[in-house]
């Protein structure tokens, strides 16, 4: 990015000039009346700074949308990606776009969705939050439970990002994995950055269940995003096959921590859900704190 041509009250024009093109972008801004109790203490530096809504993160998000569509069509692609067709791409990639937006709003606050605090440990630094859900679209049937928590942590975005999306790594946290050998079953870039990527994962000890995952990493943020699919589904998605499936996703957001005018180590929030079946709603929200906290102590152990 080579200069802001013009700025406006609504917003800014930039110009990017390559190879004697040139390409602009029109970031528009929008003044937002702030209230204070609907930002957590933890967050409230991260938005004040800018990472959260400035331009940056906005241009950030465009160009990530714009490799993720070059590469997941195939235009574009990487030593390290296997042998999938552009149809098997496309589908992949729609499902997990589905699964990343499933799990935005999934961490959102509202009328509908209310968190309220579930601990009731001593645990100064993990405080876990939960809410119920019924009946939301693309979601298995029935009552789900969904628990977030937010930590600081002192080390980089990078590391807690490389550590998180290593598959190798997986069962040290993760219940699912636990005692079994990880096997990444397909893979595909979104960027070139080769750690933005589309993968399919396999366990040892889980025949026909496997793990639509996607990683994504930049200076502003970085995410690591699953959700559980059955092995029939992912073999009709690498012939092309569109599959209206019902995902359950969890997974992390990796954010710059902000001190200041400084950056000050990572804030890290880990979202899980259960589908309650069989057990009082009373049960399914010790059930999902408990997987919550266990695998945040684990990660914070290691990266730490």
């Amino acid at each position: 990015m080579r200069s802001i041509c013009r700025k406006r009250p609504s917003g800014c024009l930039i110009r990017d000039m390559q190879n004697g093109s040139s390409m602009v972008t029109w970031v528009e801004n929008v003044d937002v009346q702030e209230k204070e109790k609907e930002f957590h203490p933890k967050l409230k530096p991260f938005v004040e700074s800018g990472f959260a809504f400035g331009a940056r993160r906005w241009i950030s998000t465009l160009q990530q949308e714009a490799e993720r569509f070059i590469y997941s069509s195939g235009i574009n692609t990487s030593p390290t990606d296997s042998p999938i067709s552009p149809e098997g791409r496309r589908s992949l990639a729609m499902t997990t776009k589905k699964m990343v937006i499933s799990f935005c709003s999934d961490t959102c606050n509202s009328t509908y969705h209310h968190w309220t605090s579930s601990n009731k440990s001593r645990q100064k630094n993990i405080e876990v939050k939960t809410n119920k859900r019924r009946g939301d679209p693309g979601k298995p049937l029935g009552l789900h439970r969904t628990a977030g928590c937010t930590v600081e942590l002192i080390s980089s975005q990078n590391r807690v990002f490389d550590y998180l999306s290593d598959i190798q790594n997986r069962p040290q946290w993760e219940r699912m994995s636990s005692n079994s050998l990880v096997q990444e079953l397909a893979r595909f870039s979104t960027g070139p950055d080769p750690r933005n990527c589309i993968s399919v994962l396999a366990f040892s000890r889980h025949n026909e269940i496997l793990i639509l995952q996607e990683c994504c990493t930049d200076a502003t943020g970085s995410y690591v995003i699953f959700a559980p699919i059955e092995k029939a589904v992912f073999q009709s998605m690498l012939c092309g096959v569109d599959q209206d499936i019902q995902l359950m996703p969890f997974g992390f957001f990796i954010l710059p921590n902000v001190s200041g005018s400084i950056l000050d180590g990572t804030l890290l929030t880990m979202v899980f859900q259960l589908t309650v079946k069989n057990v009082s709603s009373k049960q399914a929200v010790e059930v999902v704190t408990q997987i919550v906290k266990e695998a945040l102590q684990k990660i914070m152990e290691a990266v730490n």
